[in-house]
């Protein structure tokens, strides 16, 4: 069996057949090689409201179920992440409706002790997911993915089905509206700074 490919990596059709067949010891490299980059995503994309773990874990049960569906001429980040795309939008609509009917209450507490320096970075951090969730889908996708990841405009056209200039559109809308919401969050005064996009 060859070796798990790597995140920028195409995965060798020894490594494929491996996980089709059901090899435990495959299919654990795979899992442990994305795990990573999957919950990321679901932490992300997902919001405050949703478990990112479990939403994770649904991700890779999907995958695993659908690894016919993986010809193997794509990097696998960009087959999981059409996966994690769809597993977290039904999410997503399962937990509105639940609390549109009054069956969840998302308020977030924290209320473990600590540092002043380490409550501020917690306090920081939900404020910049707050904002995230206050960007559209197809923005958000973009800022995620470009500016929070590092990826290349032309490897996230590809994970999104899209031209690049798509993308590029996308991620322009994306950073003003969360300039705005991280204002509204009362984490900057200033739009932050524009990352150059990797081509």
């Amino acid at each position: 069996m060859g070796a798990s490919a790597g995140l920028g990596a195409l995965m060798n059709d020894a490594t494929l057949q491996a996980l089709r067949e059901g090899d435990a010891t495959a299919i654990d490299a795979f899992c442990r090689e994305h795990a990573a980059t999957v919950l990321g995503w679901t932490i992300r994309l997902g919001g405050p409201a949703l478990d990112a773990e479990d939403l994770a874990q649904d991700v890779f049960a999907v995958a695993l179920r659908r690894l016919s569906t993986f010809r193997g001429d794509s990097k696998p980040t960009t087959w999981l992440y059409g996966i994690a795309r769809r597993v977290i939008a039904n999410a997503r609509r399962k937990a509105a409706l639940r609390r549109f009917i009054g069956l969840e209450d998302h308020e977030l507490r924290d209320d473990s002790p600590g540092a002043d320096d380490v409550l501020e970075h917690r306090r920081r951090r939900r404020a910049v997911q707050h904002a995230l969730e206050r960007l559209a889908t197809k923005p958000r996708e973009a800022v995620v993915l470009v500016d929070l990841e590092g990826r290349s405009g032309a490897e996230v056209a590809t994970m999104l089905g899209v031209p690049i200039g798509t993308v590029y559109s996308r991620l322009h809308h994306g950073r003003r509206a969360l300039a705005d919401a991280l204002r509204t969050e009362g984490i900057v005064s200033q739009p932050p700074h524009l990352v150059v996009v990797k081509r």
